[in-house]
């Protein structure tokens, strides 16, 4: 019988890892890709004819699948936060209340989740959610399909997807090997781990700890430690863009020094156009502005809306470089085109730094060897958010005891720091080489594409 996998993508963030990597396309083997793609929009990733496509049927989520999958969220992040003595893993809690019923719905959640507060416990609700999910019409009808299709193996690319949970159970009942990939690395603690499988694939030893810690109930040898392709396109020197091209690109000085600023999403950074207005005048008013342009990269899926009256107030600073992205109001349509792999390949190598509120493209940058300043200070009174809670968060405990980013802890230390900028990356580049090696290793880093597709083809 002919080997087949199923690769399962319910989203527009497993393009740029599993497709522009070129994941699929030596398998030697029947693929088929289920995704929740639009047909112009597959015809972008200029995928292999070989590879069979299946459009993902649609699912709605129960009263009961998904009062037990939130209440699962809460309860887990609220172990982890107490195994990690880390309230700040609590904010992952974000519930959307916007009508009465989600009120009273996530009233229950918050109620019922004073009673459960061991692991037992929690193991006791995953049960109840299995049953839950197999109950849906999403199971039944992939039971039936992969009873018929007879795949050898089913791989997910984002263990987040809602919609992968019945199907990877339908999987299982169908007596087929499942397997998935660790998106981020700030995923584990946030307690998102939607589906059940037989195996995982992490970046790092680091992650893999993470797993084994806030999901106790999986075993050490379901956890393959095989990297990420998510970085893969920064050792390859055909997406490399020389500086006079990125320079043509987006108009950009090539006479004066560029700074990369990387915006956030609104809920983790909601003051970036304050930073960014802050970091604009301080180069302004200190006569820096004949040296130095700001780069601008909003986070890709929300544009330059809301950094546009700082724009325009600094014209000459502040440039425009932003994702190539392909924008929609459905997340699942939302992908990066391989362009923009380019670009900020070329961005990481061709910026003197980046700054930004945590982000991780201190880590893209940090694997060009590039300087990374992260924001460390109020900009707005506020009561919801504070900078110092950012960097509370669990992921960033992974720094340790290195300083592998230039802490910016005032606004007026900035053109102290960007014109002995050589002098303070001395200071933070081994720690920042140390850390990327603790998040991913080099070697992962570079041949992770290669790793998978074996892996997948021969186990």
């Amino acid at each position: 019988m002919k080997n087949k996998i199923y690769i399962l993508m319910p989203d527009g963030v497993g393009i740029r890892n599993y497709i522009y990597s070129s994941d699929f396309d030596d398998f030697g083997l029947e693929v088929t890709l289920l995704h929740n793609f639009k047909p112009d929009t597959i015809t972008d990733f200029c995928l292999q004819e070989s590879i069979k496509l299946q459009q993902l049927s649609t699912y709605k989520e129960s009263f009961q699948e998904k009062f037990y999958r939130e209440l699962i969220h809460l309860v887990r992040l609220k172990y982890n936060a107490k195994i990690k003595t880390n309230s700040s893993i609590l904010s992952n809690y974000m519930p959307k209340k916007n009508a009465l019923k989600l009120k009273l719905f996530y009233a229950i959640v918050e109620f019922c989740s004073k009673f459960y507060i061991s692991q037992g416990q929690i193991q006791n609700l995953e049960i109840q959610y299995q049953k839950a999910i197999r109950s849906s019409k999403l199971y039944q009808y992939y039971y039936n399909y992969f009873k018929e299709h007879k795949p050898t193996k089913l791989f997910c690319t984002h263990q987040r997807a809602v919609i992968a949970a019945p199907i990877f159970a339908a999987a299982k009942d169908a007596g087929i090997k499942t397997l998935t990939a660790i998106y981020s690395w700030d995923n584990l603690p946030k307690a998102r781990l939607a589906l059940r499988a037989d195996e995982y694939l992490v970046w790092s030893p680091y992650m893999k700890d993470e797993l084994t810690t806030y999901y106790p109930e999986i075993k050490d040898q379901q956890i393959k430690i095989l990297g990420t392709p998510q970085f893969q396109f920064h050792y390859d020197d055909s997406y490399l863009w020389t500086k006079e091209k990125l320079a043509e690109f987006y108009d950009l000085d090539l006479n004066k020094k560029w700074l990369c600023f990387s915006g956030d999403d609104k809920t983790t950074s909601p003051f970036d156009p304050e930073y960014l207005q802050d970091i604009a005048e301080e180069i302004y008013s200190s006569g820096l502005a004949t040296e130095w342009q700001i780069l601008l990269r909003p986070v890709p899926v929300e544009g330059f809306d809301k950094y546009q009256k700082v724009i325009d107030k600094f014209p000459e600073i502040i440039k425009k470089t932003g994702a190539d992205w392909v924008m929609s109001s459905n997340w699942s349509d939302v992908y990066p085109k391989e362009t923009d792999l380019n670009i900020l390949s070329s961005l990481c190598e061709h910026a003197d730094a980046v700054i930004n509120v945590g982000s991780t493209m201190a880590l893209d940058f940090g694997m060009h060897h590039k300087p990374a300043i992260y924001l460390n200070y109020e900009v707005k009174p506020n009561s919801h958010w504070s900078i110092k809670r950012v960097y509370k968060f669990q992921h960033f405990r992974s720094m340790g005891e290195l300083t592998p980013v230039i802490w910016l802890n005032d606004k007026k230390d900035l053109p102290e720091i960007i014109m002995n900028l050589g002098k303070y990356h001395q200071q933070t580049k081994e720690d920042m080489q140390t850390w990327c090696e603790r998040i991913i290793p080099k070697e992962l880093r570079v041949s992770s594409s290669h790793l998978i597709n074996q892996y997948l083809i021969n186990n």
